[in-house]
């Protein structure tokens, strides 16, 4: 979710049944947040953070753990992708170039042929079809952006997510596999699902995550494991001591399916 500076100060203190939420100042510029928390407080530094490296993937897994396979940013280079072993799947988005049935039946049966116990999915701002609001829009429009998406008839993507048939779909919501509790968001642009570090554009010589879900993160929700993707010069990992954050993008930013995929072990709960 993004803010206007408009929504920001109206917003400023919103309080929900007895969670007050307060809106960061500088919420819409993660660029100056990153900088002037590091500077005051050096937030985005270690000890607070530093840079992790994932489980080798020929690696045993310890005893009463399960193994995390974390990918994103695949959009339809699968094939030359070598996946490790693991217990459960993580697919953060952007599994497609435009969300085309074709593209989301073939990433399915690409799923189906890989031997985790669970298969978690997300969809990402790539999976133009399962945006309703958005492909009613797109049709309207008189000049194509997505020739190829424009054209479809609507009941060929109306049930679009129910061609994933080989995975755990989630969007705004959650399941529980082996103890963990896993929650998924999809936002209006996967961007929003980032944080404020794996999340720098050289390009553009920007930061773009959210500020908004970086706090929640850190200071609500405390997760064990956060992963994202689509800034795919990102990739990587980074861990507060609390949180290990995981930016799992395979493809480069020139679109090859380069980076491998990121394994993390975490302890098994025990009421499992």
């Amino acid at each position: 979710m993004a803010f206007a500076q408009s929504h920001i100060m109206a917003a400023r203190r919103h309080q929900h049944s007895r969670l007050i939420i307060e809106v960061d100042e500088y919420s819409s510029n993660p660029t100056q947040a990153f900088t002037f928390y590091n500077i005051n407080q050096g937030r985005f530094q270690p000890p607070h953070v530093q840079m992790v490296d994932p489980v080798p993937h020929d690696a045993p897994k310890p005893p009463g753990y399960t193994r995390f396979v974390c990918i994103s940013d695949t959009h339809s280079r699968t094939d030359p992708i070598q996946m490790p072993y693991g217990d459960v799947l993580i697919h953060a988005g952007d599994f497609t170039e435009l969300g085309l049935p074709s593209e989301v039946k073939k990433f399915n049966e690409w799923l189906g042929s890989l031997p985790y116990e669970y298969k978690i999915v997300i969809a990402g701002n790539h999976e133009l079809t399962f945006d309703q609001e958005f492909m009613a829009d797109l049709i309207k429009q008189d000049f194509y952006y997505f020739p190829s998406v424009s054209k479809l008839k609507p009941e060929s993507y109306e049930n679009v997510q129910s061609l994933l048939t080989n995975c755990i779909y989630l969007q705004d919501s959650e399941v529980t596999v082996r103890g963990f509790r896993i929650y998924a968001i999809l936002s209006a642009s996967a961007v929003f699902g980032l944080l404020c570090f794996l999340d720098w554009v050289p390009k553009k010589m920007q930061r773009v995550g959210c500020v908004e879900l970086l706090n929640t993160v850190q200071r609500r929700i405390q997760p064990r494991l956060h992963v994202f993707g689509h800034i795919h010069e990102g990739y990587g990992v980074m861990a507060d001591g609390t949180t290990t954050y995981v930016n799992a993008s395979v493809c480069t930013v020139n679109y090859q399916p380069l980076n491998p995929p990121i394994v993390i072990d975490l302890p098994t709960p025990r009421n499992t």
